[in-house]
């Protein structure tokens, strides 16, 4: 990884690095920076031979120094015969998202759920899960506290956060069945309102993710532009329980203390408990 101002230096020496030094995103830049930024590059030589990569002298000149003497000592062949290479580039999630220009992305392990569109020209670290849609109503979905309370059911925890993987939080998910469209529509406007609501609330008041949810969650915070961001999640929820044929569940949205003694603005326990059941009915049935 490469400080902003040495890729500056180095893009400025040789305009041809730029080829290889691309925006490097991990959990810090995606929950705090107001725009999701992130705050450094790294050396990308992709998937190419060393040849290639040696017509990047001064890229190459570093990873030499700095990532050969581990690489060559690796238990892995891989590893020591290509550590010019990023050991694990995720070719099966770039192969998904190849034709995307947006993905959504969260934090692996964070103290709320949060999602949020960012472009698919970034490096993720280890440390995000990227879900290769680039649609509002798949935001709309996995945003919504219908997926966050299936989340919190099955992510294993890490003091007051969870650990989101995918394995046991998005493969066993059971999506909707209900094949109306006007539900779908409906999700994915909302899913939009909402996104754009929050962009515009970190923007206007510079704060990131982390910090927004903090307020979003406090009872004590009446801020307009908060409050709208509640509506929306509410608006948000309904859609989405349309979507799955669900119309007749209150969730009866308001301040509840979780199972961590924590103050958040969700579904009441009892509307949780209900959509539990009914998305581990749904499961048995699709599995």
């Amino acid at each position: 990884m490469v400080e902003p101002e040495i890729a500056e230096q180095l893009m400025l020496k040789n305009p041809q690095n730029r080829d290889c030094l691309l925006p490097f995103l991990n959990g810090e830049d995606l929950n705090n920076h107001p725009s999701q930024l992130p705050s450094r590059c790294i050396i990308c030589f992709f998937n190419w031979p060393i040849e290639r990569a040696q017509k990047y002298p001064d890229l190459f000149h570093i990873i030499e120094k700095n990532v050969r003497p581990q690489r060559i000592q690796s238990n892995s062949k891989q590893d020591r015969d290509k550590w010019w290479l990023h050991a694990r580039p995720g070719i099966d999630m770039k192969k998904a998202i190849a034709s995307l220009k947006h993905v959504l992305v969260r934090s692996r392990v964070s103290e709320f759920h949060m999602l949020v569109f960012v472009p698919t020209s970034y490096v993720f670290g280890d440390a995000l899960v990227v879900f290769a849609f680039d649609d509002n109503y798949h935001f709309s979905l996995l945003q919504s506290n219908i997926h966050e309370a299936w989340v919190w059911r099955h992510a294993s925890s890490l003091e007051s956060r969870n650990r989101y993987t995918p394995t046991d939080c998005f493969d066993t998910f059971p999506f909707p069945q209900n094949p109306s469209s006007e539900a779908r529509q409906r999700a994915d406007q909302v899913g939009g309102e909402y996104h754009e609501c929050r962009r515009q609330i970190m923007l206007a008041r510079q704060i990131g993710m982390t910090a927004t949810y903090n307020l979003f969650h406090n009872p004590a915070c009446a801020d307009p532009d908060i409050a709208r961001l509640r509506e929306l999640h509410t608006e948000m929820d309904r859609a989405i329980l349309a979507r799955y044929g669900w119309d007749d569940l209150a969730p009866a949205h308001n301040f509840y203390q979780n199972e961590r003694k924590q103050i958040r603005f969700t579904v009441s326990p009892l509307a949780r408990r209900e959509i539990l059941g009914r998305l581990l009915d749904l499961n048995l049935k699709l599995a």
